[in-house]
């Protein structure tokens, strides 16, 4: 009798320990989950970047930048998530909020499973470290691998504005997670891909809600070249959006 319970103790206490050897790997495996996605991305975005970079080189030298090749870079679309990666939605109506959210995962539901980038150039902010490559679109698949460019606002180097949006990525120093370091007087380049470089001097510095986006990103807001970067800033209380702004060096 007593080996029996012996026996049965012994049956319930190795299956606790394997339940507890699972919990702990399963544990274990969530907490790498992060960092393996963030090493993935890094690596992804590090390639594209590589691949721009040459391209531009090789359009500078090609016919002083008269004969511009497409920069292109192709990437999964189901891979390298940001965290809370999410579109800013610029409305404080709740209705229209949920509206617009729908559509837009729907959108990126009908992507095809591997999408294409088109590059418009690398911004660099030397003072700060910040050196990415900026797509044509702002869409969830872009942001993952470099900022990218507000449709709404002009091209680098155009007269008006030119809106830039960038994740902040709190916990990988990547795209724009150094932006809150930006001081008055800092130069912002961006080289386009045919090889030419505008330079903007930071003259503004200011923190809005998403719902008050628009009004700051929109082309046709000045007449003079100008460039806003924008990011997420973090607050106690709320996420806020962090606004860079400079005017072209002449």
């Amino acid at each position: 009798m007593n080996s029996y319970h012996g026996t049965r103790k012994k049956k319930k206490f190795d299956v606790l320990m394997v339940l507890a050897i699972l919990l702990f790997v399963a544990g274990v495996a969530l907490l790498l989950v992060d960092p393996i996605r963030t090493y993935l991305r890094n690596k992804k975005t590090e390639e594209g970047y590589n691949i721009v970079e040459a391209q531009i080189s090789q359009n500078a030298a090609s016919n002083n930048g008269d004969d511009v090749t497409e920069i292109t870079f192709i990437v999964p679309k189901d891979a390298n998530e940001v965290n809370g990666e999410e579109y800013d939605i610029f409305t404080d109506n709740e209705e229209e909020k949920a509206a617009m959210s729908s559509m837009l995962d729907e959108e990126y539901d009908n992507m095809p499973d591997y999408v294409t980038l088109k590059a418009i150039g690398i911004l660099q902010i030397d003072s700060v470290d910040i050196n990415i490559v900026v797509w044509d679109v702002a869409t969830r698949v872009s942001l993952r691998y470099g900022g990218g460019h507000y449709g709404s606002s002009v091209l680098p180097g155009q007269y008006g504005n030119c809106s830039i949006l960038a994740h902040h990525m709190r916990h990988a120093e990547t795209n724009f997670h150094n932006l809150d370091k930006v001081k008055i007087g800092d130069e912002i380049k961006f080289t386009v891909t045919n090889g030419t470089t505008f330079t903007y001097v930071v003259d503004e510095i200011k923190t809005v809600h998403a719902y008050e986006l628009e009004e700051n990103l929109q082309g046709n807001i000045t007449k003079k070249r100008r460039i806003t970067l924008v990011t997420c800033s973090y607050t106690e209380t709320e996420k806020m959006r962090l606004l860079v702004i400079g005017h072209i060096k002449e």
